[in-house]
Formats: structure tokens, sequence, C-alpha cells
């Protein structure tokens, strides 16, 4: 928008000025040629009254006036009698009876630009002579040059000045914008907290004040759903609780072993129903997660492979971990660590025994590229666009919640990163998370 208002004042100002230089230089220059032309033509007529009379003080009032004229303007002052032959147009023309106009141009007499004037000599209505005079043309033409190089420079010092002022004009109209881009990219990266200024013109003020209104309703609402989610799968804690407790006690006091298939039955589903009211609880505190800072993810992914590294030997899983040390990103406190354990818990459910999960990291240019791999079945391309909706799973009713890769996308994305499901060299399931790099020096 800056660039469009400097352009659209300094355009506004060019044109002006062309409507003024423009007209003004050529009427000047016009002037300076009518001007030499009048004064040719004042001259020959001054010769006119001696060229009819032919006597001895009449032609030395000729010579005399020829020589100063010629010395004062440096023109040439020439006398063609009527029965003379001349190849000159102008001069054939007004022998002829006519009375031709002054012609500008490169004249032969001269060997220079010049006017020529051309007055026919009558006596009784017959024409007699014609007294031509050629005016050089160059004192003439530089006061043209002159002229139009005064008015371009004086243009070009006026439109820089223009320009510089449309500048700083445009520079105070925009500024309100750009401050209402940057809130608007601050909301729209989760910070409901930026506001506007309302100060500025009215149409910036009235926008300003939109934009703080939309952002805080987004807010109320999101806080509220928020609050919502997180109360409503706290509440369920106690008693789902209660519910797995009476279970336990019947189990222990009943002998029927239909019955006590039936509670085991119900007892699977109350678990995942707990997991599940966990995955909610996490989702609500991704949702709500703070700024992002420097994090070493190295650090991270030594700590997780610690805590899942009971589990994987149980199972028979070998984790192979390949990443530079440290790694550095931008991340929110914790949010990586549930990143971590939602991708390793998938990856462990979906690998067979003795094989690999393979992570690895590598930092390409201003992100770093964390890839979770295993040797499992892998999933289809319908199953892959569908991974990260909440509560969808591609495993057999009663396993898993559907939010774990839910919770993997909200963290990601909140940090300003990507997440991808591509299919693994060789089989299985690569986890693709692009996260923004962080220099090493920020950590302090």
């Amino acid at each position: 928008m800056k660039l469009r208002l400097v352009a659209s004042y300094v355009l506004l100002v060019a044109i002006a000025l062309a409507l003024f230089t423009i007209p003004v230089a050529v009427s000047s220059s016009k002037i300076l040629r009518s001007t030499l032309e009048q004064t040719a033509q004042r001259e020959a007529r001054l010769f006119a009254p001696l060229v009819l009379r032919d006597d001895d003080a009449a032609h030395q009032a000729r010579a005399d006036r020829t020589r100063d004229f010629e010395s004062a303007t440096g023109s040439l002052v020439r006398l063609i009698e009527a029965a003379e032959p001349t190849a000159d147009e102008q001069v054939r023309d007004a022998l002829a009876g006519g009375n031709p106009a002054p012609r500008w141009g490169r004249h032969p007499l001269v060997g220079a630009d010049a006017v020529s004037v051309v007055l026919p000599v009558k006596d009784q209505g017959r024409t007699v002579a014609v007294v031509q005079i050629v005016s050089p043309a160059a004192e003439v033409n530089a006061q043209i040059t002159q002229i139009w190089r005064f008015r371009l420079l004086a243009g070009a010092v006026v439109l820089l000045a223009a320009s510089g002022l449309a500048v700083i004009v445009a520079s105070t109209l925009a500024k309100p914008l750009r401050d209402l881009d940057a809130v608007a990219r601050r909301i729209g990266t989760g910070d409901y907290s930026a506001r506007a200024s309302t100060n500025g013109p009215p149409e910036i003020a009235t926008l300003a004040r939109t934009l703080n209104d939309s952002a805080r309703q987004t807010h109320a609402l999101l806080t509220s759903q928020r609050a919502f989610v997180a109360d409503a799968s706290h509440q369920l804690r106690t008693p789902l609780a209660a519910m797995r407790l009476t279970l336990d006690n019947m189990r222990d006091t009943t002998e029927d072993p239909a019955l006590s298939q039936r509670i085991a039955t119900v007892d699977a589903e109350i678990h995942r129903m707990s997991r599940m009211v966990e995955g909610l609880l996490a989702l609500a505190r991704a949702e709500a997660t703070s700024a992002p800072q420097p994090i070493d993810l190295a650090a991270i992914v030594d700590q997780r492979v610690s805590t899942w590294s009971a589990a994987l030997r149980e199972t028979g899983v070998e984790l192979v971990v390949d990443l530079e040390r440290p790694c550095w990103i931008t991340a929110t406190p914790g949010a990586m660590e549930q990143v971590l354990d939602n991708v390793l818990s998938n990856a462990l459910a979906a690998s067979p025994s003795s094989s690999q999960v393979t992570v690895q990291a590598q930092r390409t240019g201003s992100s770093v590229e964390l890839v979770v791999r295993d040797q499992g079945p892998g999933m289809t391309d319908e199953q892959r666009g569908r991974a990260f909706d909440r509560f969808w799973r591609s495993g057999p009713p009663g396993t898993g919640t559907g939010l774990g890769l839910a919770i993997v996308k909200q963290l990601v994305e909140h940090d300003g990163g990507q997440v991808e499901l591509r299919p693994a060299p060789g089989g299985g399931l690569a986890v693709h998370l692009t996260i923004r790099a962080a220099k090493a020096a920020a950590k302090r």
C-alpha cells in the first residue's frame, strides 16, 4: 500500500508539472522564434522603399543598412531583381506574386539552421524585386534549449522533493495499517491478548475496534470451550474411578465365570474411557499452551527414550536415535514431550517384536525435520488423511482413544510447525514433524 500511495502522489505531481512546464516552455520557444521572424520582417520592410529608388543616395543607404544589419545580427540580406533567375523556391513564390511565410531549417546560404524571410517589393501592383533576409537561428535555438533544460531540471527537483514528501506521508498513513497487520498476525498465531491502537483516522480506528472486539470474543469463546472440556473431563474422573472400584469389588465376590467375563469387558471399556478423558484433558492443555521458546530437542528425545526404554524392552522393539547434539528448536515448554510420547506410543503399538523404531532429526535451513519411523503395517492413503481427526482410530473397536495424533497436530501447529504422515521405506509409517529451528545462543 505504501508503494501505491507514493506512486499515486508522484504521478499526480508529475502530471501537474507536465501540464505547467510543457505549455510554458513551448510558448517561450514560440515567442523567441516569432521575435526573430518579426525582426527580419521589420528590416525587410525598411529595405523596400530603398529598392524602389534608383539614385545614388538610395544605393548608398541600402549598402550601409545591409552592412550594419549583417554585422549586428549575423544575418544575410539579399536583393533579387524580378528578372534574376533563382533556385530558391521561397523567392520564386514571392516573385510570382505570392507572400510566402517565413521558413525555418538549414539554409544553404548560411550553412546552418536559420529563418528565411522573403518580402516582395511591388511597384504599381507588379513585383519588381524581392528582399530576402536569412537570420541564423543558433542563438535562438540555444535559448530554447536552455529554457527546456531549466524547466526539466526544475521539474526533476520538484519531483524528487515530492517523492520524499510522498514517502513521509505514505509512511504516516500506512503505519496504522502495519500496526493492524502486526496485531492480526499475533491473533492468528493464538495470542488473543493482542490489541490494536484505536488512535488515528476514523476509518482505521473503526477497523481497529472491530479487530479488538473479534479477538476478545474469539478468546472468550475458546476459553469457555477449553474450560468446559477440561471441567467435564476432570469431573468424569470421579465416577469412572467409582465404577472401576465397584467392578473390582464385584469381581472379587463373584464366582460365576460368565459374570466375571462381563465384568472384565465393562472394566476394559471403562479403562478406555479413562484414557479418553486423559486425552481430552491433554488436548485442552495443548490448546491453552504458552509462548514458544528455544529448547534442545536432543535433550528431550534422550529423556523420553529413557522413559520408554522399559516398555520397548518388554515388546522386543529396538529404538534407534540419530540426531545432532544439541538440536535447538522453537517450541512451547512441555509440548515436545507430549508429542514424542504420543508418537512413540503409536509406533510401539504398531511395531511387531524384533523390529525397530527410528527417531531422526536434521536441520534444514530455518527448520528441523524430526522423523519417527516404525516397521509396522503402516496406513493407507485414506487412513493417513483421517489420522489427525479427533476420536478416529485405525485399529479395531476398543483400541486407542483417537486423540493422540490430534494432540500432536495441535501442539506442533501451535508452535508454527507442520506434521505429516508418510509411508516408511520398506513398510511401516513415518511421522514427519517440521519444527522451527532456533539459534543455540537463544537458549540463554
